[in-house]
This record gives structure tokens, C-alpha cells and sequence, in this order.
């Protein structure tokens, strides 16, 4: 209710059917698991009040910045994900620096003082969906790529790509 985007049980259902519609058509599926950066700060600092602006303003920039066959949804918490059916991890890539870069230029207005507060940032890990596997593998990628662009550093995309450079450099 508070981001007005759709809730698990509808992710659920989206992903099985864009699973299903990628084995049987031979196409990509891409997802992209995005984090707000100090979240908890903003909350402790500010209020939740501020939060929820924070939660609101990011699905937003989500919605204005994918195509109407893909689905934004709350994850949990602060965390959100978004499935794209068709796209590669080359278009998922771009759809989320084009993300993170919306997020990134707008500004937070405590609207009972007027104050301009700090930036607003987030975290993506990008994935692809591999023929015949799990929906959760996908997102479980995607988890620890989202960990990763922490890891380095935040307001940045990392894909599963760079997870398997990563362990290979270990």
C-alpha cells in the first residue's frame, strides 16, 4: 500500500508465468534487486515518516523507468525488485544504471520543515534467468550481487557476471 507496488504473492505469479513464457519461447528473463543505501539512517535520523517518502519516491523512479511489461514490486523492507521478461543482462544492466542514476538526482523535502535532506542512493545486483532452474536461484544471484555493489562501495550495479570474475580472482 505504501509504494503502490505490487506485494509477493503478485511477484510470485508474474515470475512463474514470465518463467514459463522464456522456456517455451527461448527467451531471456532478467531481474534486477534493488536496495536503498542507509536506509535504517534515514528512519533513525529523520523519522519514518521521511522513510516512507524515501520508499515512495524510489518506486517511482522504478515505474517511470521500465516498460509496462515489466513488474516493479516490494521485496521487503527497504528492498525492491524488479522482473524483466525479454531483456538480456546487457538491457538489464542499462535499465538499472538508468535506475540508479534517476534515484541518485533527486532530493528528499522534509515537507514539515522544507529542508532539503541528503541523497538518495541505491544498490542493484542484476541477474538472468538460466533455463530450467529456480526462480529463487535467479533471485538468490541477484542477492549476492546486490551484496557485492555494497560490499564495494554502494550506489553502483553489479550482475552475476561480476560475481563469477570475483570468485575466479580468489
Amino acid at each position: 500500500m505504501l509504494t503502490g507496488l505490487p506485494n509477493r504473492h503478485a511477484l510470485d505469479e508474474f515470475f512463474r508465468t514470465a518463467q514459463m513464457e522464456a522456456m517455451e519461447k527461448g527467451t531471456p528473463l532478467g531481474a534486477l534487486l534493488i536496495d536503498i543505501d542507509h536506509f535504517k539512517k534515514f528512519n533513525d535520523d529523520f523519522g519514518h515518516g521521511v522513510g516512507d517518502q524515501v520508499l515512495r519516491l524510489v518506486a517511482t523512479a522504478l515505474r517511470e523507468r521500465i516498460r509496462e511489461i515489466d513488474l516493479p514490486a516490494r521485496y521487503g523492507g527497504e528492498e525492491m525488485i524488479v522482473v524483466l521478461p525479454g531483456a538480456n543482462l546487457a538491457t538489464c544492466t542499462a535499465v538499472a544504471e538508468r535506475i540508479r542514476h534517476s534515484i541518485s538526482e533527486r532530493q528528499i523535502i522534509r515537507r514539515s520543515t522544507g529542508e532539503v535532506l541528503r541523497g538518495i542512493t541505491v544498490s542493484i545486483g542484476v541477474g538472468q534467468f538460466q533455463f530450467g532452474e529456480a526462480v529463487a536461484d535467479l533471485i538468490d544471484r541477484c542477492d549476492r550481487a546486490l551484496y557485492l555493489a555494497k560490499k564495494t562501495g554502494r550506489n553502483r550495479v553489479v550482475t552475476e557476471v561480476q560475481l563469477d570474475q570475483k570468485l575466479a580472482a580468489v
